[in-house]
């Protein structure tokens, strides 16, 4: 009879073997196996920082470092290396706080230099990074480029020959470039060490970085973060307000750092203290103000960076009220339009002839028997008008747009500093570009009237009415402009192609009807054509074009910016 009991230790024993021999096969490749499935968590933490202008003075510079870092930053990215002095002495506190410095060569914006003809400052700001990275592990990064177009080959090969330069010269070093250029635009990931991305304003943060990081896993996030505007209210109803601020960062950054999912390598928030020398003053993005009073976005990146605080309360405060004035001089325009239509019988059969019958018009402009000196001058002050309304409608929408300030920094620095205020102040837009096309469509009916009498009688109603019917296109702009909007039925970049594809149209029409109808109705001799097409509103903007160009305007930039960030 069989013993139970030795039954049992015998199958326990060949149990055991079993688990010996084929084990310690299979559990390693088990352990392999899940070590090859991809994490979409990170495993090594973020470096978290801020973007610092420092400051000249070694002493205040020293106590921004010392803030920056109890907020539990790990990071820095420098827009500017100081002089020796002060950079040597925030490198030194740099090592013993343990932060690392990425560091913004002097590169202008929208231009990344050539390696031969490298610019003086930025071969004298390398060679100062170079020593110090040699004395001081704090400087580990340094920045080729801000804002420039990173979207054509050309600008790759410069970045990657300096990039070659700068390692041949220290290994401790890495380079990298900050773009505000979505993935399928920038060209040049791989031609640094890390590129880094420029996101203040964008509306989906997250998701830009997620489709970047696609491409290549080394990308950071060089500026994060959205703009106060110094006079808004407070409250999260309000547009723009601190509080606004401050909740656009805990948002975003709390998705960024989910410790479920991946995380940048490295996130600046832009910026530590707000910068006195931004082309749009209403613009502020600093963490604290000018003065270092520190703002509700303080205290969440504070919370967010040390671990301390994740929730954060803020006031709803009131919703400011919707204006409607640019609207109403909208419809004011079109009302003055119909009443004008409907009791001036010279517009109505001037605007059959016109439309209808171009012989009979030109033949009632040339007699000079049917005009009418205030319904013309009427009609062009309309024309003045709409094209006003249709700018101020344009720069209130460039006023909401992150695109409008790389834009603007794109561009040489006297004309950036001349457009933005129109940018600041939709209104002054508006006044500026109705009332200098009035005063140029006045100077061009000047010059035909005083052309024209050379060879026969020829009359100021005469002149206003040659040049003022062509330019009835210009009275479709404003409900273009009006349409546009976030919740219009035209989205900003749609309305803005529109209205530059369409005025571009617009003044290749009127520059040859107005020229045509005066060749065909005066008797002066030929040549006076030629000063009366220089005078014409496509020969100005063309000419202006050109020395916009000669001064370094670069409209292939301006178009990648405003398309493709």
């Amino acid at each position: 009879m069989n013993n139970p009991q030795c039954s049992y230790t015998v199958r326990c024993f060949f149990l055991a073997l079993l688990v010996n021999l084929f084990l310690p096969n299979i559990l390693p490749r088990q352990l392999a196996s899940a070590q090859d499935v991809p994490s979409e968590a990170s495993s090594d933490a973020p470096d978290l920082g801020v973007v610092w202008t420092p400051s000249t003075a070694p002493d205040s510079a020293l106590a921004a470092l010392d803030r920056i870092a109890a907020t539990g930053a790990t990071a820095v990215r420098l827009t500017h290396l100081p002089a020796d002095t002060t950079a040597t002495t925030i490198a030194t506190r740099a090592d013993s706080l343990g932060l690392r410095l990425y560091v913004d060569l002097p590169m202008a914006d929208g231009s990344a230099p050539r390696p031969d003809e490298a610019r003086p400052q930025a071969d004298a700001s390398l060679d100062q990074l170079r020593s110090l990275a040699n004395r001081h592990a704090s400087i580990t990064h340094v920045g080729l480029a801000r804002g420039a177009s990173t979207t054509g080959s050309r600008r790759c090969d410069r970045l990657r020959r300096w990039t070659e330069r700068i390692h041949d010269a220290s290994a401790s070093l890495h380079t990298y470039y900050v773009t505000p250029f979505v993935p399928s635009a920038d060209r040049c990931a791989d031609a640094v060490d890390q590129p880094l991305l420029d996101l203040r304003g964008h509306p989906r943060p997250t998701d830009r970085w997620r489709a970047w990081r696609t491409r290549t896993d080394s990308v950071g996030i060089g500026a994060l973060g959205t703009w106060t505007r110094p006079a808004a209210a407070s409250g999260l109803r309000v547009p723009h307000s601190a509080e606004r601020q401050a909740r656009y960062l805990e948002t975003t950054l709390s998705r960024l750092l989910d410790p479920t999912r991946a995380a940048p390598p490295v996130v600046f928030v832009a910026r530590w203290q707000d910068d006195d020398a931004s082309l749009l003053p209403s613009r502020r993005y600093g963490l604290h103000d000018a003065a270092g009073t520190p703002r509700p976005a303080a205290t969440v990146v504070r919370g967010l960076y040390s671990g301390t605080q994740r929730t954060f309360a803020f006031p709803d405060g009131s919703a400011p009220a919707g204006t409607s004035g640019l609207v109403l001089v909208g419809w004011g325009l079109v009302a003055v339009l119909g009443l004008l239509y409907a009791r001036s019988l010279f517009v109505r059969e001037t605007a059959v002839r016109y439309f209808t019958t171009p012989g009979f018009y030109r033949e009632a402009l040339r007699d000079g028997r049917e005009v009418s000196f205030g319904a013309n001058s009427l009609l062009l002050g309309l024309v003045g008008g709409s094209l006003g309304v249709a700018a101020a409608r344009m720069a209130r929408l460039a006023t909401a747009q992150p695109e409008t300030e790389r834009v603007l920094a794109a561009l040489p620095r006297v004309v950036g500093t001349a457009l933005a205020p129109g940018v600041e102040h939709p209104t002054l837009a508006g006044v500026a570009v109705g009332g200098g096309a009035l005063v140029l469509l006045l100077l061009w009916t000047g010059a035909g009237v005083a052309m024209a009498r050379l060879g026969t009688r020829f009359t100021v109603a005469q002149g206003l009415m040659l040049v003022t019917w062509p330019c009835w296109p210009v009275l479709l702009a404003p409900p273009v402009a009006l349409a546009a909007g976030p919740n219009a039925p035209l989205s900003p970049s749609l309305s803005t192609l529109v209205l530059l594809g369409g005025g571009t149209l617009v003044l290749l029409s009127v520059t040859l009807r107005v020229l045509f109808d005066y060749w065909r109705v005066t008797d002066a001799p030929a040549w006076t054509l030629l000063p009366l097409a220089a005078l014409s509103p496509l020969a100005l903007v063309g000419a202006s074009l050109l020395v916009a160009a000669q001064y370094g305007v670069s409209f292939s930039l301006l178009w990648r910016l405003a398309v493709y960030t």
